[in-house]
């Protein structure tokens, strides 16, 4: 499994309720307002193809791997234990 980040802008600034309900689905961690974790058995492109449906096409979509070289400051609650039970390789 990998960890990802996965970071979108939605440019109509509509509220995305199925966008938000397949990301808790799949357990990921809000970390900031449009960023999220994720530990997938996937590569980047095939998680940004599955994310796809649940925004608009002129909407943007970001996932990048996640390595053990990372650091943050201020993130949502909870990054810290997340990160503990999900550790990037």
């Amino acid at each position: 499994m990998a960890v990802y980040l996965v970071a979108y802008d939605l440019i109509k600034r509509k509220d995305y309720p199925k966008l938000l309900e397949e990301l808790e689905r799949l357990k990921a961690h809000k970390t900031q307002y449009s960023l999220w974790l994720i530990n997938l058995n996937n590569t980047a492109k095939e998680v940004v193809e599955h994310f796809q449906q649940f925004v608009d096409s002129d909407d943007r979509i970001w996932v990048s791997k996640l390595t053990s070289s990372h650091y943050y400051v201020n993130a949502i609650g909870g990054t810290n234990k997340w990160l503990e039970a999900n550790p990037p390789g």
